[in-house]
C-alpha cells in the first residue's frame, strides 16, 4: 500500500465509487451484470476438478496507457469466464484444491487474483483505478486472494516448486498474428520464470466447461438475440435499391446501442448481389440494386455474451421465382436440421446424428444449378457453431450436443454465376429433449419477409 494522505484519499475515492455503486443496486463495470460471484468461483471450482496436474495461470488483456486508450475495453473471454474481472491488466492462478504447502510451510492459495498497482497519474485519462490492497476492490471481485501484479513472479516461483506443470493458452494457427505473438511471448516468461515445467494448454478444458451455458448465461444470450433481431427488423424495413451496404450496417449499429447492446460481436457481414456470394464480405461500400438479394449476417454482444443472426432479403421486397426457389431449399434445410438437433448428435461429421450431414444431404436431394447439377457443391462452410462469450464460443472441436449448448445454426447455397447468395442463421438452445428456437421472433418464410419488407421506412 502506498503511504502518504493523496494515496489514502485516492483509495477512499475508489472505494466510495464502489460502495455507491453496490447500494444503489448497479453492479460496477468491472463484474459481469447478472452473473453471481457464487457462479464465478463454481467455474473455478469446476476446472480446478478437471485440472489436477498443475495450476493455471491466464493472462487477461492488457490496456494501453490512458492517453493511448482510443477503444473500449473488452476482457480476454476465458479470464471473464472464470473471474468476471472487466479491468485491464490482471493475470489470474487457479490451482489444484489440495495444493500441496509451499517451502515456507504454509499452503499455497488455491486461486489468486492480480490486479496491477494504481497509477494516480491515469486516473485523469481513465477515471478512479481499483486497489489491489483495497478492501473495497477485494469485496467486488469475489476473490479471497487478491494481490499486485508486481507480485505474480514471485509467486507463480513458489507454484512452481510444488508443481511440474502450469496450464495456460497456447498460441493455434485460429488465433490472429498478434494474438499468437503474445501468447508465445507469454509462454516464454512462464518456462523462464519456472524453470523445466511443462507448459500445457488448458484450452480443452476450459471449451468443455464454456459450452454449457448456465441458466443466467442464457438469460444474457436471449438479450443479445433481442437486440440483434430488432436490428434485423430495423434493416428489413429500410433496405430499398440504391442503398449502400454501409448504410443498413449503421442502422443495426445504432439499433443495438439504443437497445444496450454497446459492442457487435463481429463486424457486420452485409452484401448485396454477386457480394452476397462471399462468405465473410465486410467491404460494405457499394450500393445494393433491384432484382439483388442481401445477406445480413450481424449480430450484438451484450454484457459480453454473443448472438448471430443472418437474413437474405430480396432489396426490392419480392423474390424472383429463382430466388424463392433458392431460398425455400436452405430454409428446409435448416427446418431438418433443428428438428434434428438433440443431445447425443453431433455438430459436424458424417453419419445419420450430424447436423452437418443432414444439411448436405438435404442440399443435394433439392434443386439444381443452372447445369443441372445437383446444388450440394455450393454448401461450402460448415452447418454452425457454438456461441457464448465468443461469436464462434470455445468448445470440443467436434462436439456432441449437451442440454445447455447454445448453437448458431447456419445453412447456406452460394451460386456466384447467378449472383444468389442465401444464408439463413438462427440461435437455439439445446433442450433435454430437442431445441429451442431462440431467435422465433424474425421471419423466416419467404411470404413473411415480403409482409415485413413492405412495412418501408419513409
Amino acid at each position: 500500500m502506498e503511504a502518504g494522505s493523496a494515496s489514502v484519499r485516492n483509495r477512499g475515492l475508489y472505494g466510495a465509487v464502489v460502495l455507491l455503486l453496490l447500494a444503489g443496486g448497479v453492479v460496477p463495470l468491472a463484474a459481469q451484470p447478472d452473473i453471481s460471484p457464487a457462479e464465478y468461483r463454481a467455474r473455478r471450482a469446476a476446472l480446478r476438478a478437471k485440472i489436477t496436474d498443475g495450476p493455471v495461470v491466464l493472462f487477461g488483456q492488457a490496456g494501453g496507457p490512458g492517453s493511448e486508450s482510443y477503444f473500449v475495453f473488452r476482457q480476454e473471454s476465458n479470464f471473464e469466464y472464470l473471474s468476471g474481472w472487466r479491468e485491464p491488466g490482471a493475470v489470474l492462478i487457479v490451482a489444484p484444491e489440495s495444493s500441496p504447502p509451499r517451502s515456507g510451510g504454509d499452503a499455497l492459495p488455491a486461486e489468486i487474483l492480480f490486479l496491477p498497482p494504481r497509477d494516480p497519474s491515469e486516473e485523469a485519462w481513465t477515471g478512479p483505478q481499483p486497489d489491489p490492497q483495497d478492501p473495497a476492490t477485494v469485496a467486488i471481485t469475489g476473490f479471497q486472494t487478491v494481490r499486485s501484479r508486481n507480485q505474480f513472479e514471485t509467486e507463480l516461483v513458489r507454484y512452481g516448486k510444488s508443481y511440474g506443470k502450469i496450464y495456460t493458452l497456447l498460441p493455434t494457427p485460429h488465433d490472429s498474428e498478434p494474438d499468437q505473438a503474445l501468447r508465445r511471448e507469454r509462454v516464454e516468461q512462464l518456462k523462464k520464470l519456472v524453470a523445466g515445467a511443462e507448459i500445457q494448454d488448458a484450452r480443452r478444458a476450459l471449451g468443455a466447461l464454456r459450452q454449457i451455458k448456465s441458466p443466467a448465461e442464457v438469460v444474457l444470450i436471449r438479450r443479445a438475440i433481442d437486440c440483434t433481431i430488432d436490428a434485423h427488423l430495423a434493416a428489413g424495413r429500410a433496405i430499398r435499391p440504391g442503398f449502400a451496404e454501409y448504410e443498413i450496417a449503421a442502422l443495426m449499429k445504432y439499433t443495438f446501442e439504443k437497445q444496450g447492446c454497446t459492442n457487435t460481436a463481429f463486424d457486420p457481414i452485409i452484401g448485396a448481389g454477386w457480394r452476397s456470394t462471399i462468405l465473410h464480405y465486410t467491404g460494405g461500400r457499394e450500393r445494393m440494386e433491384s432484382g439483388d438479394l442481401i445477406v445480413l449476417d450481424v449480430g450484438a454482444e451484450y454484457a459480453g455474451y454473443a448472438a448471430d443472426l443472418s437474413r437474405t432479403l430480396p432489396v426490392n421486397g419480392k423474390f424472383t421465382p429463382r430466388q424463392r426457389e433458392i431460398y425455400e431449399i436452405v430454409l428446409g434445410a435448416q427446418k431438418a436440421v433443428i428438428a434434428a438437433a438433440r443431445p447425443g448428435m453431433t455438430l459436424y461429421g458424417r453419419g445419420p446424428n450430424s447436423l452437418q450431414q443432414i444439411a448436405r444431404d438435404y442440399l443435394a436431394a433439392h434443386g439444381k444449378d443452372q447445369r443441372g447439377d445437383s446444388l450440394g457443391k455450393y454448401f461450402i462452410h460448415g452447418i454452425g457453431h457454438t456461441i457464448g462469450l465468443d461469436v464462434h464460443d470455445l468448445t470440443e472441436a467436434s462436439p456432441v450436443l449437451q442440454e445447455g449448448m447454445v448453437l448458431a445454426l447456419e445453412p447456406g447455397l452460394y451460386l456466384p454465376e447467378e449472383k444468389i447468395g442465401v444464408r439463413i442463421e438462427d440461435n437455439i438452445l439445446v433442450t433435454k429433449d430437442g431445441a429451442e428456437l431462440l431467435s422465433s421472433r424474425l421471419p423466416r418464410e419467404p411470404d413473411e419477409i415480403e409482409r415485413w419488407m413492405s412495412q418501408r421506412m419513409d
